[in-house]
C-alpha cells in the first residue's frame, strides 16, 4: 500500500545504534530540563525526577481524518454528557464493576452522595480527551478486505476512537513540551 497523505519523516530511519543512544539520552535530558518530568511512584524521592514518557519520532495523522474527528467531537461530547447524567444507565452498567474495582466503586459512591444531596449548580464541565488510532484492518460488511478503485490507496482506512479519557488530566502540561521535543 502507498503512504499517500502521510507526513515526510523528520528523522531518517533506521538510525544507527550509536546515534540512537546519543539522541535518546539528549532527548531525555532535554525533557527533564524543560518540564517533561515526574516523580517515581515505586521509588519516590523528593530530590529525584524522571523524564515523562514521550515519543521520539511523532506518528503522522492524516489531516482529513483529523478534521473528521473534530467534526464528530461535539456529538461524542454530548453522548458522554448524557451518559454522565443518566443515573439508571450508570447504576445498571457499573453494578458488577463497582463490586470488584475499588477505584470505580469509590467514584460511584461519590456520585451517589452527590445525587442524594442534590447538585449545587446547574452547570457542569467535562474535560475529555479522545484517543484515536488509525485502523489498517479495513474490511467490508462481508468480512473481506476493501480495495477502493476510486480513491488513492493509503496505509489506513479510517480512525477508531479507542478511549475517552476523563480523569488523566494531570499531565496536560506535557503536550507543548512533547511537541517541542519532537521539533529538536
Amino acid at each position: 500500500m502507498s503512504t499517500v497523505g502521510t507526513l515526510k519523516e523528520c528523522v531518517q530511519l533506521p538510525i544507527k545504534d550509536n546515534e540512537l543512544v546519543d539522541i535518546v539520552q539528549k532527548a531525555k535530558d532535554w525533557a527533564i530540563m524543560h518540564g517533561a518530568a515526574m516523580r517515581s511512584k515505586s521509588n519516590f524521592s523528593p530530590d529525584t525526577l524522571n523524564f515523562a514518557p514521550f515519543v521520539l519520532v511523532p506518528s503522522s495523522f492524516p489531516r482529513k481524518e483529523f478534521e473528521r474527528a473534530i467534526h464528530l467531537q461535539p456529538t461524542i461530547n454530548r453522548l458522554m454528557h448524557n451518559v454522565a447524567h443518566d443515573e439508571e444507565f450508570l447504576t445498571t452498567t457499573l453494578a458488577d464493576t463497582i463490586k470488584v474495582d475499588e477505584f470505580t466503586g469509590n467514584l460511584f459512591n461519590v456520585y451517589k452522595k452527590v445525587l442524594a444531596n442534590g447538585f449545587g449548580q446547574r452547570i457542569s464541565l467535562g474535560l475529555l480527551r479522545s484517543d484515536l488510532m488509525l485502523d489498517s484492518n479495513c474490511r467490508n460488511l462481508n468480512g473481506e478486505y476493501e480495495e477502493s478503485e476510486t480513491e488513492t490507496p493509503s496505509a489506513y482506512c479510517c480512525w477508531k476512537q479507542v478511549e475517552v479519557n476523563t480523569i488523566a488530566s494531570g499531565f496536560g502540561h506535557l503536550g507543548p513540551v512533547s511537541r517541542a521535543i519532537q521539533r529538536l
